[in-house]
């Protein structure tokens, strides 16, 4: 205390928070504030908007409306047996609302499914302020870029998913407008809350993905049977071009093996730009076993997964970005040059 330093006095979880508040306070200063001030000098132009929000806006209320007729179905079914189902939806509705109350504080929000993977191989390293380096897997920040404390790098293998796809303007061009990824979550949600081929009301799943090529990515589970595993998927609302901004395909994404590095606090593009270099550095290092998965001189590649509700204490969320990797092989040059 003499010496002003609390860090040695903290738990776990407090470290971690006060690790997270440094982390939002960074991307405050260095991202949000200029990026603010930039959007109210060069807003969304109006035919932009004209072209945009009929579209996206007319599959929300299409959603909308077969909620509200699900909703007069559940209220005609429990006034037919009101001593038995009105009790039952109290209880459900109050386990729900306890379980998004928790989810305000949580890293990983509960009840909500997501793809599944397995962890192969972990890369750790901490380096504290004081040059120290300590390994502890319960530190999931990043503070690289204020000499901080660096992450834990996951090597990951995912089974195969399906997701609904949208992409968040020209296909293949990233776009950092916040209208056009408003638009893109809002027909996503739209095709999940009941705007498709079926009326069908689906539960919301973790993570949101965000692609290095201007896709937005809903994670979608699977329950048909072996033969037609994606029977209970119901097909997006037929559109004008499989290709415009806010229309909503079924993509089958591959098994895939990935490296992956968490971070908190807020998804920036400076934020991507800091964590996707550290994650490179990680899988360069002398280190590392693998290396990435691509083209030799083609882009890397890279996903960014979201998997907070937005009124998730900032400090707290759990955010991810991933590269393709493979497990170099090691050559024996001996061998080789004998050929």
């Amino acid at each position: 205390l003499k010496d002003r330093k609390i860090d040695p006095l903290l738990t776990p979880t407090t470290k971690k928070l006060q690790d997270g508040t440094r982390v939002v306070a960074r991307q405050l200063a260095t991202d949000i504030f200029p990026d603010m001030l930039t959007a109210t000098a060069s807003p969304p132009t109006l035919p932009d908007l004209q072209k945009l929000v009929p579209k996206v806006g007319a599959k929300v209320l299409g959603a909308l409306s077969n909620q509200m007729a699900n909703v007069v179905d559940d209220l005609q079914n429990d006034l037919a047996d009101p001593s038995r189902r009105i009790p039952q939806r109290i209880t459900q509705q109050t386990e729900d609302l306890v379980q998004e109350a928790r989810n305000v504080f949580l890293e990983t929000p509960e009840g909500i499914q997501g793809p599944k993977y397995t962890v192969v191989a972990q890369l750790s390293e901490k380096v504290t302020n004081d040059g120290d380096n300590d390994n502890n897997d319960n530190d999931t920040n990043d503070m690289t870029a204020a000499g901080g404390i660096s992450t834990i790098t996951e090597i990951r293998d995912y089974e195969g998913y399906m997701v609904a796809s949208t992409t968040m303007g020209k296909l293949g061009e990233p776009s950092n407008d916040i209208a056009s990824g408003g638009a893109a979550f809002n027909a996503l949600a739209a095709y999940l809350f009941g705007g498709n081929s079926m009326g069908k009301i689906m539960e919301m799943t973790t993570p949101v993905t965000t692609t290095s090529l201007g896709e937005m990515r809903f994670y979608l589970p699977t329950t048909g049977d072996n033969n037609n595993n994606n029977a209970a998927i119901p097909e997006p609302i037929q559109q004008e071009s499989d290709f415009e901004t806010g229309a909503v395909q079924l993509v089958s994404i591959p098994p895939a093996r990935l490296a992956v590095r968490k971070f908190t606090g807020f998804v920036t593009e400076g934020e991507i730009t800091r964590q996707r270099q550290a994650l490179l550095e990680a899988l360069t290092s002398s280190s590392s076993s693998y290396e990435l998965d691509i083209e030799h001189g083609a882009p890397i590649p890279y996903l960014v997964f979201q998997y907070n509700p937005p009124y998730t204490l900032p400090m707290v969320r759990r955010n991810e970005i991933a590269v393709p990797i493979r497990q170099t092989v090691e050559v024996d040059l001996k061998s080789e040059w004998g050929k």
